[in-house]
């Protein structure tokens, strides 16, 4: 069987230099070269079979065929998107060599910078009017800033869902009168907003943002969940109480969106699941360390903490139910090593990785200080696989991780966009010009 699979790839290989119409497609039934393509080990072959004819670019490129490419490959990891002044900018770190995506990261970088991205051009208004909030999957929320009216009440901003490398956007339609009266006849002052942005549906087509105003000390918790594919807001409230006086961190995972309890009597997290729209609280178990990360586990349903052990040079992983019984325990499922000689501390937990900056030790300070030489690394919170991903940027660690998906931003009333990207990472890829290839072939390399 392995060589009949050796034959077939280089039969398919051989295709790229036939005639607009191959040979493979007149003499093969099309379930057998659909069959022939899903077991190209590199995307960059991929890339160079749809370039060599129409037919198969349609194969390649139809939504059936790449939701099977996109399980058998996981989405590379291109970057990270750095944000300054206050999120109204943004500058992407490209993966460094020896990464795996560094020539795909590269591409995305150039593209990203000949379009001036890092302010957010392609959105209406001014450039820094829009305000970086949340980024997941390759899919981006903004929000402009709040305003107050002349009768002292607040005004919900703005916001739309972007994606910044496709230079595409929707604009997120206002939060309704009927739903937005209870906070409004507070008469309080909101000091901010939360917002987060999560894909939703097996197509990845849609997408949930997730709001709630920051209010004062003794007001109920309002959260605000907005879905695209019924193009409507939803509300859940939660009744005031110690518990929740103030809420840090919002962060999801598989369809909860969760905030830490800072002011709680013991570690408690408040999650809302966003397809039920109810809240619940979840006990956790913080260790005596002051860099610790929250999130999604691989294991669907499950909720895991991440620890630095500073002694040893290791990362300690538990995990739980998210659904769980209030009584059961967080458990220890494993103690990954980290590289020795390094000061590390936890940046961030987010598309399937742990982010993680390191100083080399030897210059005799034992603390993170602004000016520090430091290096990104990622940890595979799958495999526990730990790679280098780039240096780090001397102002400060508020990044956000990036497994691009170039995801289609669609709603019921169709699909918003903008002026279209270049293909030139693909092209990297596959290693030099790849003719006429359309665009749908980006989705091989960050679909």
């Amino acid at each position: 069987m392995e060589e009949e699979d050796q034959l077939l790839r280089k039969t398919l290989r051989m295709a790229s230099l036939l005639p607009p119409r191959p040979l493979l497609l007149t003499v093969l039934p099309q379930e057998l070269v659909v069959e022939i393509l899903i077991r190209l080990d590199d995307l960059a072959d991929l890339a160079r079979a749809a370039s060599a004819c129409r037919a198969l670019r349609r194969l390649i490129t139809s939504r059936a065929f790449l939701r099977r490419v996109h399980a058998l490959h996981p989405r590379p990891l291109l970057g990270l998107l750095h944000l300054e002044h206050h999120g109204s900018r943004c500058r992407f770190l490209p993966a460094e060599p020896p990464h795996p995506s560094a020539a795909t990261a590269a591409a995305v970088a150039r593209a990203f910078d000949s379009h001036s991205d890092s302010s957010f051009s392609f959105l209406p208004g001014r450039p820094g009017d829009w305000r970086l909030r949340d980024v997941r999957h390759g899919l981006a929320v903004l929000s402009t800033r709040h305003a107050v009216t002349d009768d002292g009440c607040f005004s919900f901003p703005d916001v739309v869902v972007c994606n910044p490398l496709r230079r595409r956007y929707a604009r997120i339609p206002p939060i309704s009168d009927d739903l937005a009266a209870p906070i409004r006849s507070l008469a309080v002052g909101v000091e901010d907003f939360d917002y987060l942005v999560a894909p939703a549906g097996r197509e990845g087509l849609s997408f949930r943002v997730i709001c709630r105003p920051h209010l004062p000390m003794g007001c109920d918790v309002t959260v605000f969940v907005f879905s695209s594919s019924a193009v409507i807001w939803c509300a859940a409230t939660l009744h005031a109480c110690a518990a929740t006086a103030q809420l840090v961190s919002p962060q999801y995972a598989h369809g909860y969106a969760y905030w830490r309890l800072t002011r709680s009597s013991t570690s408690r997290l408040l999650l809302l699941d966003t397809r039920d729209m109810d809240f619940f609280f979840v006990n956790f178990e913080p260790r005596s360390v002051p860099w610790q990360a929250i999130g999604e586990a691989g294991e669907v349903g499950r909720l895991v903490v991440f620890n630095i052990a500073h002694a040893n040079h290791t990362v300690e992983l538990l995990s739980r139910a998210i659904r769980g019984s209030a009584d059961e325990h967080w458990r220890h499922d494993k103690t990954i090593p980290l590289l020795p000689g390094y000061k590390w501390r936890i940046v961030k937990l987010a598309e399937g990785y742990l982010l993680l900056q390191g100083r080399i030790l030897g210059d005799g300070a034992s603390q993170f200080t602004p000016g520090d030489q430091l290096q990104y690394f990622t940890l595979d919170i799958n495999t526990f696989k730990l790679e280098r991903l780039c240096a780090s940027t001397p102002q400060g660690i508020n990044a956000s991780l990036h497994r691009y998906r170039f995801q289609r931003l669609a709603m019921r009333d169709g699909s918003l966009g903008m002026k279209e990207v270049a293909v030139s990472a693909a092209t990297a890829a596959a290693g030099g010009s790849m003719g006429g290839v359309e665009e749908e072939i980006w989705e091989l390399f960050v679909g």
